[in-house]
């Protein structure tokens, strides 16, 4: 769709309207100048890809008692785990 400037003045608001509805970019014309109106791409935030941890830790301390029967860490076994496989 192509308006002219002053079209576009009158119908502003019903342009805008029909644009974030439709996302069709409108072309509007000024003494044969084109320019274009279209929505914006907005870039998604990182915080939105973020997925919830059902096994991290949330809370005051009172939500670490639920690990104390959790195995802990074994500096030992891991070290000698990591020397009988190859890096790589």
């Amino acid at each position: 769709m192509t308006l002219s400037a002053t079209q576009l003045r009158n119908r502003l608001y019903e342009v805008l309207h029909n644009i974030a509805a439709t996302g069709e970019p409108v072309e509007v014309d000024l003494k044969g100048t084109r320019f274009t109106i279209s929505p914006a791409k907005i870039k998604p935030r990182r915080l939105d890809a973020l997925r919830a941890h059902p096994a991290a830790v949330s809370g005051g301390r009172d939500a670490l008692d639920s690990l104390a029967d959790a195995p802990t860490w074994d500096a030992a076994a891991w070290e000698a785990a990591a020397r009988k496989q190859p890096p790589g």
